[in-house]
């Protein structure tokens, strides 16, 4: 074996010339994270028994709304997804106790670095979980623990890998006159601790969010975790109101309740129908 010396000089010069060449080539690899982590609040979930999921799913499709994902099982879960615009309203069953009954998922830019992003922010998380249906991928979760609570609420990323995942700006014409989504308001032990999920965006005075894409999200300090309200733009209030009665939604007032979700119906001028939030 042969042995090299080199003078502290030399060494140190050596050093200085490796560092650099290591990180041209980590700089000329590595591709930053986008600025923000959450693009969109993507969905809301109420969970339910399998009947009255699979009966609420099918309401919301005789409004003639878009289904995101068909009401099916997905291993441990059975789940329908119904487009809002750019909500998807999720209908499932048979997630454990520790779960609770809703669920409210955002979407990451990419899933690459999303985990490294979320250690440099300092945010609990879980780690990438894939699922699928025999050999196709579905999509994959990342849950966050910091924002969620036993027995009420879980929130978590997901990224899709079928092309109906992603809420567009507004419903298809429907026969409860939905326009989108203009704003979730989620319950929060510590609205704060959400900034660091949320940055760059900054909250208002109301702690209210204007993410990248989607709705308002809204921080409204409680004793617990939850999702307090959607609220729903509709052409005509009343006309909606009857069509979710007609369905076999209940409504009462401008409220609707589908399962565990509270949707605040809100009339929209025309003008206003094809507005983006």
């Amino acid at each position: 074996m042969m042995v090299l010396t080199h003078s502290p000089a030399r060494s140190l010069r050596l050093a200085a010339v490796l560092a650099a060449a290591f990180a041209l080539s980590a700089s000329a690899t590595s591709v930053a994270y986008p600025a923000h982590i959450v693009t969109d609040l993507n969905h809301v979930t109420t969970v339910t028994t399998g009947t009255k999921a699979q009966k609420l799913y099918n309401s919301l499709i005789a409004l003639k709304l878009p289904s995101a994902w068909p009401f099916a099982s997905y291993g441990a879960i059975s789940s329908g997804g119904v487009r809002l615009g750019n909500v998807n309203v999720e209908l499932g069953a048979g997630t454990s106790h520790y779960a609770g009954n809703q669920f409210v998922t955002f979407q990451p830019p990419a899933l690459t670095g999303l985990t490294a992003e979320l250690d440099a922010r300092g945010i609990k998380h879980g780690p990438p979980t894939p699922i699928s249906a025999g050999s196709e991928l579905l999509y994959t979760l990342v849950e966050l623990p910091t924002y969620s609570q036993v027995n009420r609420l879980t929130a978590q990323f997901c990224v899709y890998n079928f092309p109906n995942g992603r809420p567009s700006r507004v419903a298809p014409p429907n026969r409860a006159g939905i326009v989108n989504v203009s704003r979730v308001v989620i319950n929060a032990k510590n609205p704060s601790s959400w900034k660091k999920l949320f940055a760059p965006s900054a909250p208002s005075a109301s702690d209210t969010y204007r993410l990248p894409g989607g709705p308002l999200v809204q921080l409204q300090r409680s004793s617990g975790n939850s999702v307090s309200a959607l609220d729903v733009r509709v052409k005509n209030v009343a006309v909606a109101v009857r069509a979710f009665r007609a369905v076999g939604i209940a409504a009462r007032g401008h409220i609707v309740n589908v399962g565990s979700l509270r949707l605040r119906l809100l009339a929209v001028s025309g003008s206003a129908v094809t507005g983006s939030r």
